[in-house]
């Protein structure tokens, strides 16, 4: 039977303290019969937007948890909508800060659910909202990754989800989905844009990138090479790795 070890990594934009990190991760295993399920989810909160963070936790805490529903995508935000002005109803707010809220709270997510049962293979399903991404890695060669299709589809207007409705009229178009088979030996890389951005960059000139996200041992490495990729200059005189917050969830399947 197929078994499943995953790592995170996260890290916020450089000069931000880490209270002020807007990424969010989530993960959860669920068995039924004879049936394991792994979830794994990354969101990523759009700065411009109120209490972003909060929002990115309930949108990946929710598909974990089973409350996001690609079928019946509405109805799920709107769970999730009301979560999250509970959560700031709690909270004592200045009048600005109010009147903000109104616009509502935006974010990206990616999801992954994997199927594992006594076969030597894994099924799995994928859902997408906007740019973080979710790669599949076989031996030291990305074999897959969604829900974009290059480099040049990372842009600064992404579709989000919004903690308010009224912005989510359209969403339903923009749902990207992704079944597959996984097999013992593969790796599954979760992203936020400026990652999956960046890798895909390094990968163009450098397949050996992925050694280097498959060997990362710990905190600390992650932090070397982030902090050393934001300095690096590329071709088109921009650096490689865009200052933003970064996350990476690794899904060993072993």
């Amino acid at each position: 039977m197929v078994q499943i070890e995953n790592t995170c990594f996260s890290l916020p934009k450089a000069g931000n303290r880490k209270d002020e990190y807007e990424d969010a991760v989530g993960s959860s295993i669920f068995v039924n019969k004879d049936t394991a399920y792994y979830r794994f989810a990354i969101a990523d909160g759009a700065s411009e937007s109120s209490f972003a963070d909060i929002w990115a936790n309930l949108l990946a805490s929710g598909y974990c948890n089973g409350k996001f529903e690609s079928k019946h995508i509405d109805k799920s935000v709107s769970k999730l909508s009301k979560a999250w002005k509970r959560k700031l109803n709690a909270k004592n707010l200045p009048w600005y800060a109010e009147e903000k809220l109104k616009s509502g709270a935006f974010s990206t997510l990616a999801g992954i659910t994997f199927r594992l049962t006594d076969a030597s293979s894994a099924g799995f399903d994928a859902v997408a909202i906007g740019d973080s991404c979710i790669f599949q890695v076989r031996g030291d060669k990305i074999i897959a990754f969604f829900p974009l299709s290059s480099v040049d589809d990372f842009h600064n207007r992404p579709v989000l989800i919004s903690s308010n409705s009224a912005n989510n009229i359209h969403l339903k178009m923009f749902v990207k989905k992704w079944t597959g088979t996984a097999q013992t030996g593969d790796t599954f890389l979760l992203m936020t844009d400026a990652l999956a951005c960046w890798i895909l960059t390094r990968y163009e000139e450098d397949p050996s990138v992925i050694k280097k996200i498959q060997g990362l041992a710990g905190e600390h490495e992650f932090i070397n090479l982030v902090q050393s990729e934001r300095k690096l200059i590329c071709r088109d005189g921009g650096f490689y790795l865009r200052n933003d917050d970064v996350t990476l969830i690794r899904v060993n399947l072993l």
